[in-house]
């Protein structure tokens, strides 16, 4: 009679283990139904370079558009001064605030964040970001030191 307890228990636990991996198997065909959706679709830096160039030619459109509406009257109007300051900003082409005592951040060749320690027009002394208090680089060392240097924002 043991014996048969121990066949009618080990069959129970085999049919359990069975559920088990049924249940685990269509968890694993959801899981990778699910991974599909993303493997491969994450965009690439040249989708988001599209999809920023089309943000950028839409701004650069609003712009012409307040310059076009402007001037199609008899007596034309002056262009507004938003869609000259918009279109500037959109090119880059913005002049640089000297009242503007924001601390530059900026990134070199190597992937390094560097963060600008004076305001000196003519040396720019740049510290590593992590623990910058002082540093006798400059923007022009770091540059010629990783091959490049561009600034990614500003700070107080």
């Amino acid at each position: 009679m043991a014996d048969t307890d121990n066949v009618a228990e080990l069959r129970s636990q085999l049919e359990q283990a069975r559920r088990i991996a049924v249940t685990l198997e269509q968890e694993n065909a959801e899981l990778e139904a699910q991974l599909e959706k993303y493997v491969g679709k994450e965009p690439t830096v040249r989708d988001e370079m599209a999809y920023l160039q089309r943000c950028l030619n839409s701004v650069l459109e609003v712009c012409d558009q307040a310059a076009t509406q402007a001037t199609r009257w008899e007596n034309p109007l002056p262009i507004p001064e938003w869609a000259t300051a918009v279109r500037e900003a959109a090119t880059g082409e913005r002049p640089d605030n000297p009242a503007d005592k924001r601390r530059r951040i900026y990134i070199d060749g190597r992937g390094d964040a560097w963060l600008s320690l004076s305001h000196d027009r003519n040396i720019q002394y740049i510290g590593p970001l992590a623990g910058a208090l002082w540093s006798e680089e400059t923007t022009a060392s770091v540059r010629d030191r990783t091959g490049e240097l561009h600034e990614i924002g500003r700070c107080w």
